[in-house]
């Protein structure tokens, strides 16, 4: 019951962002409820909560990595001489399958002058703008930056 009521309120926030509480609030209601019911049915709840210092450290950093990725894109593409060296670099990972992996790959297009094209078993395949940096450097810190953040309540790192 805690979970349908958590899900009811994030839902309900949901709508009151995206209408601005304009409408009709029974037709709200009705889409409310039925957002949670599915949300359970195809997400159930589980033992995995985020990290709350963890998450809220890797939504920061996660915000200047973005603005620094755009501003190496934009330089890069404005540079007279272009400094491009793209290719491919294949990462290995050590995120199961499943959401976290996904929430990696697609932060890894974030990444500057990085862009994610798909995983086999455990490594993903990653065109890179400039392949001579360390993009798997930066792509292992990453990853232990999200999965800190997505580790399990009560699970201390050694």
């Amino acid at each position: 019951m805690r979970a349908f009521l958590e899900r009811s309120a994030l839902f309900a926030g949901l709508w009151l962002v995206l209408t601005g509480g304009a409408g009709k609030p029974h037709l709200a209601l009705v889409a409310i409820l039925a957002g949670a019911i599915v949300s359970l049915r195809m997400l159930p709840r589980g033992g995995r909560r985020p990290a709350p210092v963890a998450t809220a450290r890797f939504l920061a950093g996660f915000l200047g990595r973005s603005v620094a990725g755009g501003v190496d894109v934009a330089w890069r593409a404005l540079h007279p001489r272009m400094p491009l060296a793209p290719g491919w670099r294949v990462l290995p990972t050590g995120l199961p399958d499943g959401g976290a992996r996904v929430a990696f790959e697609t932060e890894l297009s974030l990444l500057p002058g990085t862009l994610s094209a798909g995983s086999e078993g455990d490594a993903i395949l990653v065109h890179c703008l400039d392949v001579r940096g360390d993009v798997c450097g930066a792509a292992r810190a990453e990853e232990a930056r999200l999965a800190a953040a997505l580790r399990a309540d009560g699970e201390r790192r050694a």
